[in-house]
């Protein structure tokens, strides 16, 4: 029910997987195909089509071939250090994607080796899954590539959908859905539409930028935010995590770099796997789409708000709107415009908001979700912490002035620290020279 939307069939997902190691291609190849080979996997392998009545299906062959692989893949081998070449230069390039009238696989796999590193490029429909079904993904595949086919779970909800199923069941009382009486309709849901149109012609061009945070930025921010949520005498803290910590950061900075004041709608993907009864516990993985949207509501003026306050504020809303019987009141309504024939997507909020679409993917914990150790020739260590975003240019100067001013927040506290050393030590010495002198005139009597 989540997979096959009009949102969904426009985006091709492309990951690029960078390794400071040199790995194994074809290990890496084989494995992946070995993986789609097990049971309800096989999913993963199938192609699309487009039955009569308009909705997309999975074909998956009976036995995968050269000819009607699992996976399309292929490889390059540079002769050179990664530094030394451009490196836009050796990624995949984009192309045509028409996975319903050719007979490609979904999963595409490109392989560029250098002499100090690889790039693992991946590609596939956001039809297929999302990022838990990618964490599944990379899981089972580092399993096959380990040589531990026996621990690879199942694929669940290949055949039957768990959503539509979680949505038909029986229940003693269902819930309204509450968010729902925010949600932009006729009038106000065109307000929003020329609104967004408007925006788009009259600001500058959005830009892409990849930020590295230190993992002692983002205890920082932590730090910033739980001294915001100090209560009463005895320093209880409110709860929020680090999901709420940088879309908090983010929306401050939107709403000070705008020209006119407005409120901030940041819409969430809320995963179902770990919100509905029925999917907490599975003995496998699913490997689709169950991310339904959650919004917080951000007033105008959360630039002026500290960082600890908006992030709870963004908490609270999405707390009210995670709970099993809320999930499913959401579901049933996407179910229900979908069979009138309506747009499956809701958006809820002031017509006057500015969308601001945030995912946090620290919990697939990509980067420990795989294992390719089996495959690499020869290594170099290393670990990262990131955030991406597209955003206007006015916000970006934002963020980059509150970046500098944490780094400079930053090289105080340690200058600071060896202030306190250096005046530790002077302390220290000038107790030694005491009781030097102490026992040289002891010595001397």
């Amino acid at each position: 029910m989540l997979d096959d939307t009009k949102t969904l069939r426009g985006i091709v997902v492309t990951w690029t997987l960078r390794f400071n190691d040199v790995l194994d291609a074809d290990k890496l190849h084989s494995s992946l195909s070995e993986l789609l080979e097990i049971g309800d996997w096989r999913k993963m392998g199938g192609r699309m089509r487009m039955n009569e009545s308009g909705a997309l299906e999975i074909h998956a062959p009976r036995s995968f071939t050269a000819e009607r692989p699992a996976v399309a893949y292929s490889q390059e081998t540079l002769a050179v250090n990664i530094e030394k070449h451009e490196l836009a230069r050796a990624l995949p390039k984009a192309t045509d994607n028409d996975f319903i009238y050719h007979d490609v696989p979904q999963l595409s796999l490109h392989i560029t080796l250098f002499n100090d590193a690889t790039l693992v490029p991946l590609s596939w429909p956001h039809t297929l899954m999302d990022v838990m079904g990618q964490q599944g993904l990379l899981r089972g595949w580092s399993m096959v590539l380990a040589g531990r086919v026996s621990d690879v779970p199942p694929v669940l909800g290949a055949r039957e959908d768990a959503i539509r199923a979680a949505v038909d069941a029986p229940v003693e009382a269902k819930e309204n859905f509450k968010v729902g009486q925010k949600a932009l309709k006729g009038c106000g849901f065109a307000a929003f539409g020329l609104r967004f149109a408007w925006d788009m012609m009259r600001d500058p061009v959005p830009e892409s930028r990849t930020i590295f945070l230190p993992s002692r930025t983002v205890a920082e921010l932590r730090r910033q935010a739980e001294n915001d949520l100090v209560l009463g005498a005895d320093d209880e803290k409110p709860f929020v995590n680090n999901g709420d910590l940088p879309a908090a950061w983010v929306a401050r900075a939107l709403t000070s770099s705008l020209p006119q004041p407005r409120p901030v709608t940041v819409l969430h993907a809320l995963n179902a796997r770990f919100r509905l009864s029925s999917l907490v516990n599975s003995a496998g993985v699913y490997i689709q789409n169950m991310a339904v949207a959650a919004s917080a509501f951000l007033p105008e003026d959360s630039h002026t708000k500290l960082l600890g306050h908006v992030a709870l504020e963004n908490r609270q809303h999405l707390m009210e709107q995670a709970t099993e019987g809320q999930v499913l009141a959401f579901a049933r309504e996407l179910q229900q415009n979908t069979k009138t024939g309506g747009d499956p997507n809701i958006l809820c909020g002031p017509s006057d908001a500015v969308l601001l679409p945030f995912t946090n993917w620290e919990r697939a914990n990509i980067f420990n979700a795989k294992d390719f150790s089996p495959a690499v020739v020869h290594a170099d260590r290393g670990g990262n912490y990131w955030l991406n975003g597209i955003l206007l240019p006015s916000t970006w100067l934002k963020i980059r002035e509150e970046i500098e001013r944490m780094r400079g927040a930053y090289h105080d506290q340690l200058v600071s620290q060896a202030a306190k050393k250096i005046v530790r030590a002077r302390m220290m010495a000038e107790k030694f020279l005491q009781h030097l002198h102490l026992v040289s005139a002891s010595a001397i009597l």
